[in-house]
C-alpha cells in the first residue's frame, strides 16, 4: 500500500511538472501570436522533415538534433546544408521575421571633405574623420507616438564605392529587436529552468547567440524532445 501512494504521489509530481511546462509554452505562444506561432510551426516541421533529413537521412529527429548542435559546436558549417527555399521565403516575408530583428528605415552615407560632396552630421566624430553609414530606425510606440534611433556603421568608403549597393546593403543588415513580441515571449519562459533564465539573459545581453548557444545546450544536456528548445534551436541557429 505504501508503494502504491508513492508511485501515485511521483505520478502527481511529473503531471504537475507536465502541466506547467504546457502552460509556460501556451503563455509563449500566446505573446508570439496566433500568426507568428504557425509560422513558426512550419519552421520547425520543415526543418525536421526537410533539412534534417537531407543532412543526417540515418539518424532519428532527436538524434540528428544533436548532430546538428554538435557540428555547429565545432564550428563545422561548411558542411551543413541550406533549409529549404520555400522555408526561406516564408520566413522573409513574416511577421515574425521582423519580431525577432529589425532594419533601418533609411539610411546614408555621409562624407568627409577628401570628397567632393560633403554631408554633415549632428554628432562630430573628430577621431574618426572618415565616410560612414548612417542609419534610422523608426518605431511605433503603443501610443502611436513614433520615434527614431540612429546607428553609425564605419566602412572602408572609396570615392568611387557604388553608393547605392552600400545604403541598400545596410538597410537589410538585421539587428536584434529587443522590444518585438519574439523577445517578450522569450521572457514568459526564463523561469522554465537554470538554462531557459540563463539563454534569457544572454540573449537580451549579447542579442546574437550563434553558435554560441549550441555549445550550451550540448553541455546542459538540454531535452531535444522538448518542443520549446526545438523552437529555440531552429530560430536562433537556422535563422
Amino acid at each position: 500500500m505504501k508503494i502504491i501512494k508513492i508511485l501515485i504521489l511521483f505520478v502527481l509530481i511529473i503531471s504537475c511538472a507536465d502541466k506547467k511546462s504546457e502552460n509556460k509554452i501556451s503563455e509563449f505562444d500566446k505573446v508570439l501570436g496566433k500568426e507568428n506561432i504557425a509560422t513558426l510551426d512550419f519552421l520547425v516541421s520543415d526543418f525536421e522533415n526537410d533539412f534534417l533529413k537531407r543532412q543526417y537521412p540515418n539518424l532519428d529527429t532527436e538524434n540528428a538534433y544533436r548532430q546538428f548542435l554538435t557540428e555547429i559546436r565545432d564550428r563545422k558549417f561548411e558542411n551543413l546544408k541550406k533549409v529549404s527555399q520555400k522555408a526561406n521565403e516564408k520566413f522573409e516575408s513574416s511577421d515574425l521575421r521582423l519580431e525577432m530583428y529589425k532594419f533601418p528605415d533609411s539610411a546614408w552615407i555621409l562624407v568627409n571633405s577628401s570628397f567632393d560632396k560633403i554631408e554633415s552630421d549632428s554628432l562630430r566624430f573628430l577621431e574618426s574623420p572618415v565616410p560612414y553609414v548612417k542609419s534610422r530606425h523608426k518605431y511605433i510606440n503603443p501610443d502611436g507616438t513614433t520615434e527614431y534611433t540612429y546607428s553609425r556603421n564605419y566602412l572602408e568608403i572609396r570615392p568611387n564605392a557604388d553608393f547605392d549597393s552600400i545604403i541598400n546593403r545596410e538597410l537589410h543588415s538585421a539587428e536584434i529587436n529587443y522590444i518585438g513580441k519574439y523577445m517578450q515571449a522569450l521572457e514568459t519562459i526564463k523561469d522554465k529552468s537554470e538554462f531557459h533564465s540563463e539563454f534569457y539573459e544572454k540573449k537580451r545581453a549579447l542579442g546574437f547567440l550563434y553558435p554560441m548557444l549550441a555549445d550550451v545546450m550540448l553541455l546542459e544536456k538540454v531535452d531535444l524532445n522538448d518542443k520549446l528548445n526545438r523552437r529555440i534551436i531552429v530560430l536562433e541557429l537556422v535563422y
